[in-house]
């Protein structure tokens, strides 16, 4: 992602909307800068594609690794939601559930239980009744990040002492999500 980054010149400049592992949400007008550094192909590996076609992200809310919500304006002229939640199922997932996270409050649903590889019991099918909940947690975002300046730049903590969470707190990229089995006090 650095490529990307540097040619962007992202480093110094709020160029990107969000980021992880393996993608970039930047604005179309660095596209050309991109595709001259010839980092872009719909084919080659390492190399950048557009998955949003040339219309463009004309809103987007990113509240968490792997969750964000999109609206598209494609070049024809039409919207389109582009929604992604890591742990949801995308029927599952609605429009509600991402404003909830946004305002603070945690989002939660119901699902069938997955199936358990075993080493004893080999493969364990649950029945269709056997249902789990998630629960997902709206403060990941500023558990990882400052919350936002003027221009709605989230910048990273320095240390933990400016989190102000308690010494014994541990946390992962997962701890917005907590399963809950059926019958546990939540």
């Amino acid at each position: 992602m650095n490529n990307f980054i540097r040619v962007i010149d992202g480093f110094y400049k709020p160029e990107i909307y969000y980021t992880d592992t393996d993608s970039l949400y930047i604005s179309s007008s660095n596209w050309d800068k991109l595709n001259e550094a010839g980092l872009v192909s719909e084919n080659d590996y390492c190399k950048g594609k557009n998955d949003y076609g040339d219309g463009g992200i004309i809103f987007g809310l990113y509240l968490a690794p792997k969750v964000k919500y999109n609206i598209i304006l494609t070049s024809d002229g039409v919207l389109k939601e582009k929604k992604t939640f890591k742990g949801y199922s995308k029927g599952k997932i609605s429009v509600e559930d991402y404003i909830r996270l946004a305002s603070g409050l945690d989002v939660t649903n119901e699902f069938k239980k997955p199936w358990v590889k075993s080493f004893t019991n080999g493969v364990v099918i649950p029945k269709d009744d056997d249902k789990q909940k998630k629960v997902f947690r709206s403060y990941l975002n500023f558990v990882k990040r400052k919350a936002p300046n003027s221009q709605g730049i989230m910048y990273p903590y320095n240390d933990g002492k400016e989190l102000n969470i308690d010494e014994n707190y541990e946390f992962d990229d997962f701890d917005y999500l907590t399963i809950q089995e059926e019958n546990e006090e939540c």
